[in-house]
Order: C-alpha cells, then sequence, then structure tokens
C-alpha cells in the first residue's frame, strides 16, 4: 500500500513555468496573463480593444504591462485605426496607455504614423509624443519631432523641426488647402 502511494504522489503535476520576463521597477504583478484582451466600451458600443501577447497586471498601482501589442480603435462600429508595438502600458484606473519601441499606427485611410513612444489620452482621445516622428501619406513623408492628433490621424500636428517631402506641386496645394479648411 505504501508503494502504492509513493506512485501517485510522483504523478503530481507540477505548476507551469512562467515564461514572461521579468518585470522591474514595481512589486510582484497580481496576475499574469499569455494572451490578453481589454476593452473599452462607451454606451454599449467598442471604443477600443487592446490585445497582446503576454500582460502583467499590478492591481496595487493600477497599472497593466504587455508585450507584442495590438491596439484597435473603433468609431461607430467602424475600425479607425491600428496601433502595434513591442510593448505596452495601460493605467487600468483611467485607461491612459503607453505604446512603446517600433510603435506603428495606420488610419483606415492608409496614413501611417512611426515613432518609439506614443500616449493615448483616454479622457481627450488624443495621441501624443515628445520623441521624432514619421508620417506616411499616399504621396507625401512627414517628419518631425513631438506630435498631437486624435486616434483617426485626422488631425496631426508636429510640433517642431517639421520636414515634408511631396511628390508634387498639387500634393503640397492640397496639403496647403487641408491646412487652411482644417480637414
Amino acid at each position: 500500500m505504501l508503494c502504492m502511494l509513493c506512485i501517485f504522489a510522483g504523478c503530481r503535476q507540477a505548476p507551469p513555468a512562467v515564461r514572461l520576463a521579468a518585470i522591474t521597477g514595481h512589486d510582484e504583478p497580481t496576475m499574469l496573463f499569455e494572451g490578453f484582451r481589454m476593452v473599452s466600451t462607451k454606451l454599449q458600443t467598442i471604443e477600443w480593444e487592446f490585445v497582446a501577447r503576454s500582460a502583467q497586471i499590478f492591481e496595487k498601482i493600477n497599472l497593466a504591462k504587455a508585450q507584442d501589442v495590438k491596439v484597435v480603435y473603433w468609431r461607430q462600429e467602424k475600425i479607425m485605426s491600428t496601433l502595434t508595438a513591442e510593448r505596452g502600458v495601460i493605467e487600468t484606473g483611467t485607461n491612459n496607455m503607453r505604446a512603446e519601441k517600433n510603435v506603428v499606427m495606420v488610419s483606415h485611410e492608409g496614413i501611417r504614423l512611426y515613432t518609439d513612444q506614443l500616449y493615448w489620452d483616454h479622457e481627450h482621445e488624443k495621441i501624443y509624443t515628445d520623441l521624432p516622428v514619421r508620417v506616411v501619406r499616399e504621396t507625401s513623408v512627414l517628419t518631425g519631432v513631438g506630435l498631437r492628433s486624435d486616434s483617426e490621424l485626422k488631425h496631426i500636428e508636429v510640433l517642431s523641426d517639421v520636414n515634408i517631402q511631396i511628390e508634387s506641386v498639387k500634393d503640397l496645394e492640397n496639403a496647403v488647402k487641408e491646412k487652411n479648411t482644417g480637414e
């Protein structure tokens, strides 16, 4: 009988190993996820969806840190833009976000924004950064330092060191018209 107990005791499965990178600067996370999805809604309509390969939740400080991030911004049940980054942080109390490292945001109209760090202000529904940016449209490339915009990349303001490369004079005229009419 004793021998049988030893065999069964030896069959117990060990807890799975955590394969997530160590997080520094905070207490231990209270939850670890492999495959993570968080959705923000307003009046039963999706505002944005945050998906990540893995995430760590720090309940004491209302923070979630994630790796291999994708954020989809919605308006009237249509995708307006999609953001990808190597890392992301959500302040779970405010739903403000920060995307870091190889940040790429693409609007539904095909405008592409590249930077190394981008913030989302949930209350004002705006994105911003103080780092260098590159905005690519169909026939132009806009570069500079610092950016403020809506999540659809329709109203982009580059703050300093602005440089624009345009393929034709007609594109320049259209860009000036857009700026003057606020489109």
